[in-house]
């Protein structure tokens, strides 16, 4: 540590008494034997003074000697040198006490007497410059014995210097008068080991010049101030480290508290999750943890646990809480939402994301309503979210490990393999075997466009959680299995029930769960269809498939959010059990001729016979449904049947065409014709 950046703060001009000991005057009789020891060392005679004079110097310097290391603190010290030496010196008026700061390369003062304290702290002179500069720079004391050598020596100051010295000395120019002039000026350099690290410098104004006497008495003050500074330094260093080192103490204890606290925490919560405790619970620990309401969403925004005071106002659906919410989730990086005092934020939210294997899993939001977050709650709210992210990630795993049982076991069904190997895992997932079963296939469509899989991923799930919660009070003995964006639902009906009722009951489930997906989560479509009833084992693929046809007309159709069995299907039931070599020779032997066509006439004409057979040969429904005249769609219509070489108005005629039109319609092909695809 320098002394300038120890004296920086510093302000002077006090003056400190103190009794003196026995055990005082003996330590500074050896001071002041030390001081003729100092005159020989800078080459000057211990001139001693008249007897008198000489026993009043030595009791001032002995004084002074006291004085200097009475006290360790180093602006007390610095003070006290300069209170002395004018004391001890009879012909000084004034003085100053320069410290060199090595980071400015200057000499600032530091402490004075009789000069304006406000004028003379702002000057920084270089050594050299002046006389101060100069005794600084030669590291030897010296009187400058003239006004005129002192103005000489003055004149070297930088503009600015010299402004402010000159400004300093009002306070004489208004005592003195106008015959006011500096008479004298002597300097001593402040040296440890070889080192100069300030100057003394005293002025005399109302005598002709200080003599060599008193310059020896100025070099002796010097070296004891000197060595009190230095022991001033050494004390200040060692607080200074005692400090230092309290505050890292008081770091490193607080540090260790932290991190028995996180680390406690983390016990706890993988105590949870090692017992396999449910979301609610792993909230309610991290709630008494961090001691403020919270709430954990998914990656979907979705809530999965909250615990919230009953007297909080936060608003969870106001625009900069979601705005938020999906930055946390774009980002992954923690924020903070400042309370602006609006109604819907009168509190500060810290939200944190909950990651795992580089994936997100949901945000945690920490409500600050009852104290603000420090930094070491921050660190704890990490640590809660690693924890999260863990417990969601073991719940994936075993929602992926139960679906891929499941599929295993639908591809067995699909597969038709051995009834004791059905039975039993059927038995394992929690169906009997003994029962009869319908299969329904929901599939879901949604306008969401997801970021990224994981997001996909867990709405799917949360539909799939949906249909399962509802079959638990509907009907217990069920499965979901799920398939890509489909949902494979097997109900298990007891064998007493006609196929009749099993199906009436198949259908009230159906829709109830469409009811629901609907009200839960919208901007979504829903097809549900239903399968027949089936009793063994050789028909749970072809209830499997009727279920799949059934969601296949309905998405063809464009029928959103509907439930259709394979009753329902009617005639299409029929088409679909027929072999479709047979089905496609029957549908285009009846319309090559309109296919052979030019494709532009070919297009117009099945477009007008489409909606021709959709109205039930009416021609203005047809009509308005082309958004074309009634005598343009007749005509159309005639043109057909010269092509096809039959009347439409036949009974016989009619059927076959519908027929083959619902054949195409069925396997998907009447789209194709109609936009002249091949």
């Amino acid at each position: 540590m320098t002394y300038f950046s120890i004296f920086g703060n510093m302000l002077s001009n006090h003056t400190f008494e103190k009794t003196t000991t026995c055990a005082d005057d003996a330590k500074n009789e050896t001071n002041f034997r030390k001081w003729v020891n100092l005159m020989s060392e800078h080459g000057k005679p211990a001139v001693s003074p008249n007897s008198e004079e000489r026993s009043t110097q030595n009791e001032l310097l002995i004084d002074a000697a006291q004085y200097f290391t009475s006290s360790l603190s180093l602006d007390e010290v610095i003070t006290r040198i300069l209170d002395r030496a004018l004391g001890v010196i009879e012909a000084a008026d004034a003085g100053v006490l320069f410290i060199f700061d090595k980071r400015q390369g200057c000499l600032k003062p530091m402490a004075c007497a009789g000069f304006l304290w406000d004028k003379m702290r702002h000057l920084a002179l270089l050594p050299g410059e002046s006389m101060t500069g100069i005794t600084f720079q030669n590291k030897s004391p010296k009187i400058f014995e003239s006004s005129n050598t002192v103005l000489r020596n003055t004149s070297s100051m930088s503009p600015s210097n010299k402004i402010l010295y000159d400004q300093s000395l009002e306070p004489f120019r208004t005592t003195i008068g106008k015959h006011f002039k500096i008479q004298s000026v002597m300097c001593a350099p402040l040296l440890i080991k070889g080192e100069c690290i300030g100057v003394m410098t005293i002025d005399n104004f109302t005598r002709s010049s200080f003599n060599e006497n008193d310059l020896n008495l100025l070099i002796t003050l010097s070296s004891l101030a000197a060595i009190a500074l230095e022991n001033a330094r050494l004390y200040a260093d060692e607080k200074g480290k005692k400090e230092q080192l309290e505050k890292l103490n008081a770091v490193i204890q607080s540090q260790n508290q932290q991190l028995s606290r996180i680390n406690q925490t983390h016990d706890r919560l993988m105590k949870l999750l090692l017992s396999g405790r449910s979301t609610h619970e792993f909230g309610q620990a991290v709630f008494q943890t961090l001691e403020n309401p919270i709430v954990v969403y998914d990656n979907l925004l979705s809530v999965l646990t909250q615990h919230l005071s009953s007297e909080l106002t936060f608003d969870m659906h106001s625009p900069p809480f979601i705005a938020g919410l999906q930055t946390v989730i774009k980002k992954r990086s923690s924020i903070r939402i400042k309370a602006d005092g609006r109604p819907y934020t009168p509190n500060s939210v810290m939200l944190f994301p909950i990651v795992a294997a580089n994936e997100i899993f949901g945000v945690l939001t920490v409500i600050e309503g009852n104290r603000k977050l420090s930094d070491q709650d921050v660190v704890l709210a990490e640590q809660c979210c690693l924890v999260l992210a863990l417990d969601l990630l073991q719940r994936e795993a075993v929602y992926e490990t139960e679906q891929r049982v499941k599929g295993e076991f639908l591809d067995e069904l699909m597969s038709e393999k051995n009834i004791r190997t059905f039975r039993q895992q059927a038995k394992a997932l929690g169906l009997s075997a003994d029962d009869s079963f319908v299969f329904m296939v929901s599939e879901i469509e949604s306008d969401t466009n997801w970021d990224h899989a994981a997001a996909s991923k867990a709405a799917h799930r949360r539909f799939q959680q949906t249909i399962e919660t509802e079959l638990l009070s509907l009907n217990p003995y069920s499965l979901v299995i799920r398939r890509l964006n489909a949902f494979v639902i097997i109900l298990s009906v007891s064998k007493e029930l006609s196929d009749a009722i099993a199906l009436q009951r198949s259908r009230s489930i159906a829709h109830k769960i469409n009811h629901v997906l609907k009200q839960r989560h919208p901007g979504i479509n829903c097809y549900i269809g239903i399968g027949r009833v089936c009793r063994n084992l050789d028909g749970f693929v072809q209830s499997y498939w009727d279920a799949k046809q059934c969601v296949s007309l309905s998405k063809s159709k464009k029928e959103i959010n509907t439930v259709k069995d394979y009753v329902e299907m009617g005639a299409v039931q029929f088409i679909l059990d027929q072999p479709k070599d047979a089905l496609l020779q029957f549908a285009y032997g009846l319309l090559q001729p309109l296919l052979d066509c030019p494709p532009h006439k070919r297009t117009e004409l099945l477009k007008a016979l489409d909606a021709f057979i959709l109205s039930g040969k009416r021609y203005k429904e047809a009509a308005a449904a082309l958004k074309i005249h009634p005598n343009t769609l007749a005509y159309r219509i005639k043109r057909v049947e010269k092509i096809l070489g039959c009347s439409i108005d036949q009974y016989s005629v009619f059927f076959d065409l519908q027929y083959a039109w619902q054949v195409l319609e069925t396997l998907d092909l009447k789209n194709n014709l109609l936009e002249n695809r091949e």
